[in-house]
């Protein structure tokens, strides 16, 4: 099966990304997890409430901003195919 049928039929997920132990992104991430516990930690039920709203307008933020970043990155590789085939040497 070709590329756009498996992305088509939901089995290429280009926004997945495996994260790595010991890598920054994983320490990140585990940092994230500590200071969010923290927080929360010092937190009544009402403050804990809005803190989840924050964080999730911030994840629906920065998957706004992935999607726009991929449709970006299609259409250079896009520009630079056509490029390709229309240069005259």
């Amino acid at each position: 099966m070709d590329t756009i049928k498996e992305l088509f039929y939901g089995n290429i997920h280009p926004f997945e990304r495996d994260i790595k132990k010991d890598s920054e992104s994983d320490r990140l991430a585990k940092l994230i997890l500590r200071h969010d516990a923290a927080l929360k930690a010092t937190m009544n039920e009402s403050e804990i409430e809005l803190f989840g709203k924050f964080k999730d307008a911030v994840t629906e933020l920065n998957c706004l901003n992935e999607c726009e970043g991929f449709i970006n990155g299609f259409r250079l590789g896009i520009r630079l195919m056509v490029e390709a085939l229309h240069t005259e040497e």
